[in-house]
């Protein structure tokens, strides 16, 4: 039995040193001023138009056009995504401790609501970005994405593992 809690505490850090990675990545992120912000999501939309078998032989005004319909929805999915990691990160966390597994599901997404608000309103602060609701809600749409994941994986494994030790 020490041996299972000690692998447990073990993980237990890990996740929480990977939490607080994740957390510092996006506050970086939402530190970049305007400029700097849109340079980055330049360079993805940049590659994207360019590596597109519909869009790479367009002509110049017509892959700028590109490229300004797809920025918004491009900046939109790296919210959402980076917030699903965060996601599947605080529930595997969560799954360290004991409890209902619908509290665990709630504490993890809490605590992803809450970096999600505190974070827009560090950007408020941050020359040339803004503070949406909107960015708030994709997050958190994001970090319930990657709860769900975590909860159906470890509940399709568990069905597994029980069929395979009948």
């Amino acid at each position: 039995m020490k041996n299972k809690i000690s692998k447990k505490a073990i993980i237990r850090v890990v996740l929480v040193v990977l939490i607080l990675i994740n957390c510092t990545v996006i506050f970086n992120f939402s530190s970049d001023q305007s400029e700097e912000s849109n340079k980055k999501s330049g360079v993805v939309v940049e590659r994207i138009v360019e590596i597109n078998p519909k869009t790479k032989n367009l002509s110049k005004q017509e892959k700028e056009q590109k490229k300004e319909q797809i920025v918004t929805p491009i900046r939109k999915t790296a919210h959402f995504t980076v917030y699903t990691c965060l996601g599947v990160l605080l529930f595997l966390c969560a799954k360290t401790f004991e409890g209902k597994e619908k509290n665990k599901i709630l504490v993890s997404l809490g605590l992803a609501f809450l970096y999600a608000w505190s974070d827009e309103i560090h950007q408020h602060f941050v020359p040339g970005r803004s503070c949406e609701l909107r960015d708030v809600c994709i997050d958190t749409c994001g970090a319930l994405f990657g709860i769900i994941m975590v909860y159906f994986i470890a509940r399709t494994m568990k069905k597994v593992k029980t069929k395979v030790q009948k």
